[in-house]
């Protein structure tokens, strides 16, 4: 095992999350990554069960939007 490896932290999740890029580009995987991050931070006892489901909500909100957002972007402007 590399020893230059560090355990996610929830600073780790919020950068991800911040990352506007990444979730338009590809919202699945976008997601998929925010909730496996959530678990690992569950697993690591970085977060306690409650945090793990605000976590998991806001990541679940932010996949719901994408669709919308990313239309609406597109549409105002095509060239983007």
């Amino acid at each position: 095992m590399r020893e230059d490896l560090t355990p996610p932290d929830l600073d780790a999740w919020q950068r991800l999350f911040e990352d506007e890029a990444y979730w338009q580009q590809s919202p699945d995987s976008y997601y998929m990554d925010l909730q496996r991050l959530a678990d690992d931070l569950l697993g690591q006892g970085a977060i306690d069960l409650e945090q793990w489901q605000a976590l998991k909500a806001r990541a679940e909100q932010s996949h719901k939007d994408s669709p919308a957002i990313n239309v609406t972007r597109e549409l105002d402007d095509p060239d983007a």
